[in-house]
């Protein structure tokens, strides 16, 4: 999006994959599209950028230079990581380029969006296979099966066409002891490019420093069930994809192996991409220390819950962890987003599983204890859910100011989407709130696309136009709308 600063791709998924592939034994490539390979120059993919017809900017490889690229690397089987609904059409895009190369190739898609999509993503003719879950144990199965030519019927975790119809062949098991997990094959990761690039994680402010960072993850899951999140549909044992969205950890000491082989690497920062990193806090300290001594730091948290940030007192209300959050920020988290979502209990209890309580947690006092210890923590927050009223949003807009008066940087206002594979899905295609024949085009942030709903899409914008412009400071505003200006 336009308020985002773009950032390579590095994802995680595709290297544990890679890693399964490589502990049985079975040659594999990683290719980043957004920074291109190795005699790509980075002018010609990353800093290409494309407007699109959705209003998001597309940046990487051209259809051209990757059909190119596909056809130089002699390959036999081809994945495609599809965890963005917005980003649907590249994928597609990127498995007709593949059958243009050789017709033969075996395509293979994974990740939330293209399980969630596998119907509609299998009749486009161009992917032949969908892992329908967590993909380590899949892909040997589907490398295997393709080397004996024994047909696909007996691999486990993953969707099909047969005849013309969709067949799931669900897991047999999912893997509950992360330490049996491959190590992620970092070392194919294009690092050189991404010192070039110096983009922060995830598209947060940029720094002037330069650092070398990679993904992590201590564990996968989280403990809370929120209606708008892709694992919400993927919490329990019925599912498709298995029990997959339950929360489970790594062992310190095989978190603390990946560190040393990420330090190998040359990476001095990290990124920890866990859905709820800070759920066990005797396990997180002793990480957190352990990190520090090793010299290591962090460039930032891809999920925490506030409730987490607590400790308990005698009247049964949470007050901020004064301690917990010391211990967090000497190990370098300078930076974490807090996901205060809804000013409106009622909202919270619906829509995310009442993970905060606001008269258990003053999310304003946390906020102050936070910037006291020198940690920054912008805000999320969202509006626009079916049944929210427009009283309930003001709620959250006032709240935001009390945030920002806190010492909050900012306040970001998102309008919650029914992305396919979350519960809210569900529940908008039932209230008829979404089309089932949906573009997956217009699914953004920056656009509302459920309709029917208490407060009018159309006011819905309006009102987070305005939220942003009266809550947040002018000089935010001005170092925003100055990075807008950079990206165009």
């Amino acid at each position: 999006m336009s308020i985002e600063m773009p950032r390579p791709d590095g994802s995680l998924g595709p290297l544990y994959l890679a890693g399964a592939l490589r502990r049985a034994g079975i040659e594999v490539d990683i290719l980043d599209a957004s920074v291109g390979g190795p005699t790509d120059n980075l002018k010609d993919t990353f800093f290409r950028r494309v407007k699109q017809p959705n209003g998001l900017t597309r940046i990487g490889m051209t259809p051209k230079r990757m059909e190119e690229y596909l056809a130089g690397g002699f390959y036999n089987i081809v994945g495609i990581h599809s965890n963005f609904t917005p980003q649907t059409k590249m994928a597609l895009e990127v498995a007709s380029i593949i059958k243009k190369v050789n017709p033969e190739m075996l395509v293979v898609a994974g990740g939330v969006n293209a399980r969630a999509m596998a119907e509609r993503m299998l009749t486009q003719n161009t992917i032949d296979l969908i892992a329908v879950t967590e993909g380590e144990k899949t892909i040997v199965e589907i490398v295997r099966a393709w080397q004996n030519g024994s047909g696909f019927g007996e691999v486990n975790g993953i969707a099909r066409l047969e005849n013309g119809e969709l067949v799931i062949n669900s897991p047999s098991t999912i893997t509950t002891n992360l330490d049996e997990l491959p190590l992620p094959a970092w070392d194919l990761l294009p690092f050189a490019k991404y010192d070039e690039i110096n983009s922060p994680p995830h598209g947060s402010i940029t720094s002037a420093k330069r650092r070398r960072y990679a993904p992590m993850m201590t564990s996968r899951g989280c403990p809370f069930e929120c209606l708008y999140c892709h694992i919400s549909e993927e919490k329990s044992a019925e599912s498709t994809s298995g029990d997959i969205g339950s929360l489970r950890l790594k062992s310190v000491d095989r978190v603390m192996r990946e560190v040393d082989i990420l330090r190998s690497l040359g990476v001095t920062h990290l990124y920890l991409e866990d859905d709820s990193l800070l759920a066990k806090k005797t396990r997180v300290t002793d990480f957190f220390k352990r990190m520090a001594e090793m010299g290591m730091k962090m460039s930032g948290i891809n999920g925490v819950n506030l409730v987490h940030f607590g400790e308990p007192t005698a009247n049964k209300k949470l007050r901020p962890d004064r301690k917990y959050l010391e211990i967090i920020k000497t190990s370098g988290f300078d930076e974490i987003v807090f996901p205060v979502e809804s000013a409106s209990q009622r909202v919270l209890d619906k829509y995310a599983t009442g993970k905060l309580n606001h008269e258990r947690l003053d999310v304003v006092e946390l906020v102050r204890t936070a910037v006291s210890i020198g940690i920054t923590c912008p805000i999320n927050m969202m509006m626009g859910f079916p049944d929210e009223t427009e009283a309930e949003i003001m709620q959250s807009v006032e709240l935001g100011k009390q945030l920002i008066n806190a010492g909050a940087p900012y306040v970001t206002f998102f309008i919650p989407i029914p992305f396919p594979g979350s519960k809210l899905f569900n529940i908008a295609i039932k209230g008829n709130h979404l089309a089932p024949d949906f573009d997956t085009d217009i699914m953004n942030w920056q656009h509302p696309v459920m309709k029917n709903t208490i407060v009018p899409p159309e006011r819905v914008v309006e009102l987070r136009q305005w939220a942003w412009e009266t809550v947040n400071t002018s000089s935010y505003k001005q170092t925003r709308t100055e990075r807008n200006v950079r990206a165009v």
